[in-house]
């Protein structure tokens, strides 16, 4: 070997020599630690509510302290999550909430499990009635006898409207799933009650269904209710007494001059009412009420089949028209029939309470009322914000019930209905202008206090009539009378008096007894609020009625 291959190799094993050992001398800094995020707690089990917040905790591990942290849920439906880790559950099932580090960085996941103790009631509205399985040929399959007299009386065709919803709709919705609790063959819609909150996706996906909407929510019945099983009361109701002794009701009678219709025999006698009410709690076995004529009672609130189970509210309103124990009280129609229909939900507000009100006008027309009385009215204090009506909505024909209320009358039916209590513009269904609407005054022929009054938003004077309303007697369920404030009784003495009078006058139908009753008003040519046309004086109807009844 040369002595220049043995320098250039030297060189070479002194480079590798010196190369090694700056490698050991200057070892490579480790990676960084991994970026991680933990939540506490990682798995939520709860109970649907929209009104309490948990707060869930993120913590980062290994990083710099300047990280951000973003919130999300998987299935907003089910829960949603605040920027700050605050989660609401919102419905039954089961997801995840998500916290990301800087836009993927790292994440973590809580498993949220939400449990349901509530029943939803929603309106499913129907694009049509589809294929009825009557014919409107053969009326006696689904109306009464006195429905078809009541129609054929005044004029009324037979028409579609009167035809129950297509069987084939109501087995497709059954099959979706849910109960159904009320249904309307004049507007088309059909309620359920159900457990599942997102049935509602399934029933709008079927081809005849327009929209659906939640009209209630509540406390899931354990077992499904009690039925209840009818048995109407015949009543000898009959009385001979001329001039009656009204006893405690004298006032309700005498501030509308209602003894001029009894002192000539006319006290309802052939008259069939309805009364669209809360319960009539014991009213079957209360004895003030054994001689009343009650063709029967139904109650149309899913939860709450029996109507004599709950609420004293029917039965004070039923007594102002109904009661005939002379010298004790009397009723302003001791001797009309009665049907009692229960409505009203007293335990929550929802609308759901206008599809149970127009299921039970519905089924008065059936049964072949002539009258129907509500003491009920729907406005500002339904529990679900969106469904509260403004003024804007009282046109006499937006609302469910007035909608109910329209076509009720135009197959016959004569609708009173109170004002309401809380002194702004009224609720549905008195906004209607078919419907005789009631305020109330004391016995000096003053009011306003607790009535609801104004012009409706196309121009019309509400309430139409006043009564007694401020210390107005009623029987309690305890079978004696007291007194009583509200619109709730102003109108049933009115309704009853109402009755009277088209049995004096038979020939009038229902349009032609509105005009006659509000005519009869002390205020009809200067109506002022918050008493529209004024007190009527029945005297006063009778020669108005007469007058049109000669005509005919």
């Amino acid at each position: 070997m040369t002595a220049k291959l043995r320098v250039l190799l030297l060189h070479f094993i002194l480079l590798c020599f010196f190369a090694t050992g700056c490698k050991k001398n200057n070892p490579a800094p480790p990676p960084p630690p991994e970026i991680t995020i933990t939540i506490d707690p990682p798995f939520l089990n709860k109970v649907k509510t929209s009104s309490y917040y948990y707060r869930l905790t993120a913590t980062i591990h290994n990083g710099s302290g300047s990280e951000h942290i973003t919130w999300s849920s998987e299935n907003t439906r089910l829960a949603t999550v605040t920027s700050e880790g605050l989660v609401s559950c919102l419905a039954a099932g089961q997801t995840n909430i998500v916290a990301t580090v800087d836009n993927g960085k790292a994440s973590a996941k809580c498993k949220v499990t939400i449990t349901d103790n509530n029943d939803y009631k929603y309106r499913i509205i129907l694009k049509d009635k589809g294929t009825s399985a009557y014919s409107i040929n053969k009326p006696n399959d689904f109306l009464s006898a006195k429905a078809i007299e009541r129609r054929r009386k005044h004029n009324i065709l037979i028409d579609e409207t009167d035809l129950p919803i297509s069987p084939d709709y109501i087995k497709t919705i059954k099959q979706t799933g849910g109960t159904i609790v009320a249904k309307s063959k004049w507007l088309n819609t059909v309620c359920i009650n159900t457990s599942d909150q997102f049935l509602v996706d399934k029933l709008k996906a079927l081809p005849f269904v327009k929209d659906v909407i939640l009209v209630w929510e509540g406390p899931r019945l354990n077992t499904p209710p009690a039925q209840y099983n009818d048995v109407p009361q015949k009543g000898s109701n009959q009385t001979t007494d001329t001039p009656l002794d009204y006893g405690e009701a004298t006032q309700n009678i005498s501030l509308c001059n209602g003894q001029a219709l009894h002192n000539k025999g006319f006290k309802g006698a052939g008259i069939d009412i309805a009364v669209i009410d809360g319960g009539f709690i014991n009213l079957n076995t209360n004895p003030t009420f054994s001689n009343v004529s009650i063709k029967g009672a139904k109650s149309f609130v899913y939860e709450s089949p029996d109507p004599y189970a709950i609420d004293n509210h029917g039965v004070w309103v039923t007594s102002c028209m109904a009661v005939n124990k002379p010298g004790t009280y009397v009723g302003t129609a001791p001797e009309a029939n009665y049907w009692l229909l229960h409505t009203e939900d007293d335990a929550t507000e929802y609308p759901i309470e206008e599809d149970y009100w127009t299921n039970a006008i519905e089924y008065a027309d059936s049964v072949g009322v002539d009258l129907v009385n509500s003491s009920l009215t729907y406005s500002i204090n339904y529990y679900l914000p969106e469904a509260r009506y403004k003024f804007e909505d009282m046109d006499g024909k937006t609302a469910l019930a007035s909608r109910a209320a329209n076509a009720a009358f135009s197959k016959g039916i004569f609708i009173v209905c109170c004002a309401g209590n809380d002194m702004q513009w009224v609720g549905t269904p008195a906004d209607s202008p078919d419907v005789l609407t009631m305020g109330s005054v004391n016995y000096r022929g003053e009011g306003g206090l607790i009535t609801s009054w104004g012009i409706t938003v196309d121009g019309r004077v509400k309430p139409d009539l006043v009564a007694l309303g401020l210390s107005a007697a009623v029987i309690t369920p305890g079978g004696v009378p007291e007194t009583r404030n509200g619109t709730s009784y102003a109108s049933p003495i009115m309704c009853g008096l109402a009755a009277c009078l088209w049995q004096a006058y038979p020939k009038l139908n229902n349009k032609e007894l509105l005009t006659v009753m509000r005519q009869a008003g002390n205020r009809y040519n200067n109506p002022v609020m918050p008493y529209g046309y004024g007190i009527p004086d029945m005297q006063k109807a009778m020669n108005l009625a007469k007058t049109i009844s000669d005509g005919k």
